[in-house]
């Protein structure tokens, strides 16, 4: 087998097998609380300007909360 070969498989082979690691996530420690009410709370936004929950009242909001496993 040539070098040049050898080196173009190492190369696609590295990035293959790095992503096909996958990472068991754990189980959620609480149960799902889609379709229930959320309690008012307040926290900075990417400007530092206060947002509270209870002022969006009657707008479409979308509250995600990522955990980030790095």
């Amino acid at each position: 087998m040539s070098r040049s070969v050898f080196l173009a498989i190492l190369v696609w082979l590295a990035p293959v097998s790095m992503f096909a690691q996958k990472k068991p996530y754990p189980k959620p420690q609480v149960e799902s609380s889609a379709g229930k009410p959320v309690p008012d709370f307040t926290l900075n936004d990417e400007s530092g300007k206060p947002f509270k929950l209870s002022r969006q009242h009657g707008k479409w909001v979308v509250l995600y909360f990522y955990r980030g496993y790095w």
